[in-house]
């Protein structure tokens, strides 16, 4: 009987051990997601044996949601029994503010994996299993999705897709729950249960407790099924991701995507190639009907400028080229110093002034910290001049021999002395301000939309 109960355990850790093989490297730091039940409580103990074997660190994260009245007593279940096992634990306890029209199920979602992203971390390791994958699928399905929504759960993804975060590893994605709780036996494990798991009203429970054991009656391994169909979707993907990179290495370039050349692969590729796009630049997923559309106004006369706006992002068509970038605040309002400061200025959800001490060049750092220094947006009908004893020019046309888009124009802030405009970062600074030759100067560059938790 011994041996029966440790069988489950010695699979479930030889998976684990090749998908560690596939992803880490001796060295990493693998922060499990614990939220003290049952699947993260046996992920915890299967990484805890192979951290030996493996070479990597190993440490445990609790984001606790505060939604259960029991969730601080999970919390400490989870810190005491990382405690017993001397593995570090570290909680983060988060507000969910909902707005309207989101589930609150998405809305927790967004604030855990807001926390992941924030963790001194090579990876944060998740116990998604073979059942979870399964029912992510018929979720993806039942809603219509396209070919990476029915990919389902990666076994790894970077949490940024421009890789300035910590990654995500699923090491049990082929790994029954039934297993699971075999293991669970096997180490002599408690866990916590959340009664919100067993409420039909979610989408996922629902499938889980009431389709589940319909298809199970008829098709035993359907799990094992659908999880196998997963893969070769995920292949299929990784084909068209592959062709998407090189339709965008003939079209793409440092101002987005050059339109005529997209138009030219077709409308299948096209899409394949904005949707590829998207995803790389780390925005929310467009349904098909948008992207459609978008290549239908991608067609408009030149002088049209179209945008496409979505979940807090903007595509948009400027010099020939489709842009994408996040919306930008254009209504902020005006900052004013009577001592400049050293550090980067944040201008809230549109980005930041980032300075740089420069000789002989950019504008003069004294004249900065002299008087009253105000940043503030465009108004219309401002002019400075760039060059001494050559004419004033509108912001307008600097703006344009700059060939800068609308949206960054519009979020874009100005440097002021008095009603005087003196800079406009990135673009001119007034003759009567530069710095000349030996002086000290500031070169100011401005960053759109810098935050917590966005950036260029």
């Amino acid at each position: 009987m011994a041996s029966s109960r440790k069988q489950p355990l010695a699979e479930v850790q030889r998976v684990v051990w090749q998908a560690l093989q596939r992803q880490i490297q001796a060295g990493d730091h693998l922060c499990v997601g614990l939220s003290g039940g049952l699947d993260s409580m046996v992920l915890l103990g299967v990484l805890k044996a192979l951290a030996p074997q493996g070479g990597f660190r190993l440490s445990a994260l609790h984001v606790n949601h505060q939604l259960h009245p029991e969730a601080d007593r999970w919390q400490q279940f989870c810190q005491q029994h990382c405690r017993e096992q001397d593995i570090p634990c570290h909680v983060e306890r988060v507000a969910l503010n909902r707005a309207g029209g989101e589930s609150l199920e998405a809305v927790a979602r967004d604030a855990r994996y807001a926390v992941f992203a924030r963790q001194p971390a090579d990876f944060i390791v998740l116990a998604h299993h073979q059942d979870d994958q399964a029912e992510t699928f018929l979720i993806q399905l039942l809603r219509g999705a396209g070919l990476p929504g029915l990919c389902a759960m990666p076994e790894m993804r970077p949490l940024d897709p421009r890789g300035a975060a910590p990654r995500l590893l699923r090491p049990l994605l082929q790994v029954a729950r039934r297993d699971l709780q075999a293991c669970a036996g096997a180490l002599d494990l408690r866990w916590v249960h959340d009664p919100s798991n067993d409420q039909r009203t979610y989408v996922r429970n629902f499938l889980r407790h009431e389709v589940a054991p319909v298809l199970g009656a008829r098709f035993p391994s359907w799990q094992a099924t659908l999880a196998r169909s997963v893969r070769h979707l995920s292949q299929a993907q990784g084909l068209l991701d592959a062709l998407a990179q090189q339709d965008f290495a003939a079209s793409g370039d440092a101002g987005g995507i050059r339109v005529a050349d997209a138009l030219a692969l077709g409308e299948d590729r096209a899409t394949n190639l904005l949707r590829w796009w998207v995803r790389r630049q780390g925005a929310p997923a467009c349904h098909q009907g948008q992207l459609q559309e978008w290549l239908r106004q991608g067609r408009a006369a030149r002088d049209r400028m179209p945008e496409l706006v979505w979940s807090g992002w903007v595509l948009d068509r400027f010099d020939g080229h489709w842009q994408l970038h996040p919306a930008l605040a254009s209504q902020w309002p005006a900052q004013t110093w009577t001592h400049w400061p050293d550090a980067a200025i944040a201008i809230p959800g549109a980005g930041r002034l980032v300075q740089e001490p420069v000789v002989g060049a950019g504008i003069r750092a004294d004249l900065l910290r002299q008087g009253s220094v105000t940043l503030r947006r465009r108004q219309g009908g401002e002019r400075l001049r760039p060059h001494p004893g050559g004419p004033t020019r509108t912001l307008r046309h600097l703006f344009q021999e700059a060939r800068l888009p609308p949206w960054w124009r519009e979020a874009l802030p100005l440097v002021c002395q008095g009603e005087a405009l003196i800079c406009v970062p990135g673009v001119a600074v007034d003759a009567a301000v530069q710095a000349g030759p030996g002086q000290p100067g500031l070169h100011l560059r401005w960053e759109p939309f810098v935050s917590d938790d966005a950036h260029w």
